[in-house]
């Protein structure tokens, strides 16, 4: 009976009500944390991101002087990175060859002009004789062609010697930027040799590496400016093609143009910043976005509480990312402790390990 008792007396009849209002608390506050849900709907927006790379200028076609002919390099003194002018003259070939070779045109050269000497002499006076009707004119139609004959053979050994002349001098055909010198003075070349390699001042263009998301943002006629080391204001570019590299897996060769009014400098370097389309894209709140596994995620908000959903992100631009794949217009994302909520059952699909 005392057990009774002191069971009956300690019973508070306070306690349970203080009991339910715990629970009520506690329901009530896990439905105003589910409701009290800062979500931003999808929309449409303008997005606009810059993409910046390094970046050298260089010529699309190089030009290689090479010797024509065997000999011995003299007068060679460019050096990689000097300008060189149309004409120029950057290196002689000399030596026993070249000599060899200059005295045999020389006498070619000589015996031709002792021919037609002796040709032009021979029809002269058969054209006296049938003047005085001591020749025919079959005759002198005869020592004319062999005077024809020895003028031709003159003018191929005149431009035979002209051309081996040439050959012995190497010069620049166009304006341009020595880039490589592969001989040097004193040296035996062999004909076909390359001598010195020139990129040439037209044609130029600028050349960058892009890799990642910042490739596949890339398109030809997207334009934006080059600023070249040391230089105090970029000029505008445009771009003309984009590929794939072959030998470099997933890196981007951007080729880019000078846009009209601004020019190229052979071998300068510097950074190119392009700027993709303002065209209007789906975008949300960068908070929303969760990645998981590999993968971005948002929590897509409803009558019927927050769903995950997979979707694919584009360029993003202030606080803004656009989606690719995944959402629609107006429809509603979490943008506020998403990545809290999106693993609020964390602990029902993953045990601890023992």
């Amino acid at each position: 009976m005392t057990t009774n008792r002191f069971t009956r007396s300690s019973m508070n009849p306070a306690r349970p009500l203080i009991l339910a209002a715990i629970i009520a608390s506690s329901v009530a506050g896990h439905r105003a944390f589910a409701e009290d849900v800062v979500t931003m709907p999808a929309v449409q927006k303008r997005v606009v991101v810059t993409v910046s790379a390094p970046a050298h200028v260089q010529a699309a076609f190089n030009t290689v002087l090479s010797v024509p002919t065997a000999g011995i390099v003299s007068g060679l003194r460019v050096l990689p990175g000097e300008t060189v002018r149309p004409g120029q003259t950057v290196a002689h070939l000399t030596g026993p060859t070249v000599s060899a070779d200059n005295a045999r045109f020389a006498a070619d050269l000589k015996s031709a002009q002792i021919r037609v000497s002796e040709a032009t002499q021979a029809a002269a006076i058969e054209q006296e004789k049938l003047d005085e009707q001591l020749s025919t004119r079959d005759a002198v139609v005869r020592v004319r062609a062999e005077r024809d004959t020895a003028r031709q053979q003159l003018i191929v050994a005149q431009s035979a010697a002209r051309s081996y002349a040439s050959f012995t001098v190497i010069r620049v055909p166009e304006a341009g930027v020595v880039t490589a010198v592969n001989a040097a003075n004193g040296q035996y070349v062999n004909a076909g040799q390359a001598l010195v390699t020139v990129a040439l001042s037209h044609g130029l263009h600028l050349v960058a590496n892009l890799y990642g998301n910042d490739a596949s943002l890339v398109t030809s006629g997207m334009r934006g400016v080059f600023l070249a080391e040391g230089a105090n204001a970029p000029i505008d570019v445009v771009v003309q093609r984009a590929s794939w590299s072959v030998s470099a897996p997933g890196q981007l060769e951007v080729w880019l143009d000078a846009a009209q009014g601004s020019a190229l400098v052979t071998g300068t370097v510097g950074t190119v910043s392009l700027t993709t389309s303002e065209d209007k894209r789906l975008v949300i709140p960068s908070t929303a976005l969760v990645l998981d596994s590999g993968q971005w995620w948002v929590l897509v908000h409803d009558r019927n509480g927050n769903q995950r959903r997979h979707v694919v992100p584009g360029p993003a631009d202030g606080g803004w990312t656009s989606i690719v794949q995944g959402l629609s217009q107006d429809e509603r994302v979490v943008s506020q402790d998403a990545y809290l909520l999106f693993h609020r059952d964390f602990a029902t699909r993953y045990q601890q390990a023992d």
